[in-house]
């Protein structure tokens, strides 16, 4: 068939036709669900040591609290935290705490400086984030390639690692938590 340049024109111009409708997606199917958001909440994970003195026993020579807490001040971390386990060194009776209510810390004695497993599990959900945290108890050097300062028994020794914990499907639980942290 031959077509004119005028229809040839029109045709070329003409608008594509409309796609045909996508059926619902059967009721029940994962993709009919909608999606949950994200929920996620800033924590801090650390330490605060003292030394205890020249008198201090010498295996209990400094005083330390090993912690979890929220980012913020403010906000109450037993919203969304509902249990911290602490593995501490095996030398310390007993080396693993529960800790079921905020403050979630732990404060003991002792001389050495070793790595802390945390287990924080929260609200509307058993799974447990992991954490591990170096205990300091001496000072570094302020300054890269200076001594480190002496030690203080005024001056306490901090260490502390910004972290979040992210929930890809907060349960229906934690999000009302979640919301009331906020308000």
């Amino acid at each position: 068939t031959h077509m004119s340049t005028a229809s040839a024109a029109a045709a070329a111009t003409a608008a594509p036709p409309a796609p045909l409708p996508v059926p619902p997606p059967p009721a029940g199917s994962a993709s009919a669900e909608v999606p949950v958001q994200h929920a996620s909440r800033p924590i801090v994970v650390g330490s605060c040591a003292y030394w205890r003195g020249k008198e201090a026993e010498e295996s209990k020579s400094h005083e330390w609290t090993v912690y979890v807490r929220a980012a913020s001040p403010d906000e109450d971390p037993g919203l969304f935290i509902k249990r911290v386990v602490f593995q501490l060194h095996p030398t310390i009776t007993p080396s693993t705490r529960t800790v079921e209510a905020p403050p979630f810390e732990v404060t003991e004695q002792g001389w050495g400086e070793f790595e802390v497993g945390i287990k924080v599990y929260y609200h509307g959900g058993e799974r447990a984030v992991d954490f591990s945290h170096l205990l300091k108890l001496y000072p570094e050097a302020e300054v890269a390639g200076s001594p480190a300062r002496e030690l203080s028994i005024d001056r306490p020794v901090v260490a502390e690692k910004y972290d979040e914990i992210v929930w890809a499907e907060p349960s229906a639980e934690l999000r009302a938590r979640l919301s009331e942290a906020l308000q």
